[in-house]
C-alpha cells in the first residue's frame, strides 16, 4: 500500500527540521506508543499497542532513520515490526517543502498475517487516521 501527503505549517521550516529530526518529540505523537529505546545510531526499538478493527494488541518495531540530510531537509524511515499476528514492514521519505512550508511523506506499507487478511479498505481508513493525527500533533507540538 501506498501513503503519501503532504501538511502546510504556519512556521519556518528550520523549526520544523529541529523537531521532526528529535526522535523523541516525533515520539509523544505516535498513539499508543509505550516506549521507544535507542538501540544504535539513528536506529530505535519501538513498543506499542495499536488496533484496526476488532485486531488490537501490542506491537514491537524497529525503525531506523538515514539519508538525514540538514541541506535538502529529507530523510528516509525504514520500519519492521510484529504483532498482532502480522508483520510490516514501511519504507517512507520525508522532505520538508519551502513556499508555502510544509512536510511531505510518501511511504510504502507491506502488511502481512491477520491485518493483510482484513482488506486494503479498512486498513486506508485507519492508517489515514493514524497519519493524520500525527501530523496534527506534529503541527501543534512543533509550533510552541
Amino acid at each position: 500500500m501506498k501513503f503519501e501527503g503532504e501538511l502546510q505549517v504556519p512556521f519556518s521550516s528550520d523549526k520544523l527540521w529541529g523537531f521532526i529530526t528529535d526522535v523523541e518529540k516525533v515520539a509523544s505523537c505516535f498513539p499508543g506508543l509505550k516506549s521507544i529505546t535507542k538501540t544504535g545510531e539513528n536506529t530505535y526499538a519501538v513498543v506499542g499497542t495499536a488496533g484496526i478493527g476488532f485486531i488490537k494488541g501490542e506491537y514491537k518495531a524497529n525503525v531506523q532513520l538515514s539519508n538525514i540530510d540538514q541541506s535538502s531537509k529529507s530523510l528516509n524511515l525504514v520500519a519492521k515490526g510484529t504483532g498482532l499476528n502480522s508483520n510490516l514492514d514501511i519504507t517512507a521519505l520525508v522532505q520538508l517543502l519551502e513556499s508555502p512550508v510544509r512536510l511531505k511523506y510518501s511511504a510504502d506499507v507491506k502488511v502481512s498475517g491477520v491485518l493483510a487478511s482484513i482488506g486494503a479498505r479498512l486498513m486506508d481508513s485507519a492508517v489515514n487516521k493514524l497519519l493524520n493525527d500525527l501530523f496534527e500533533c506534529i503541527k501543534l507540538k512543533a509550533a510552541n
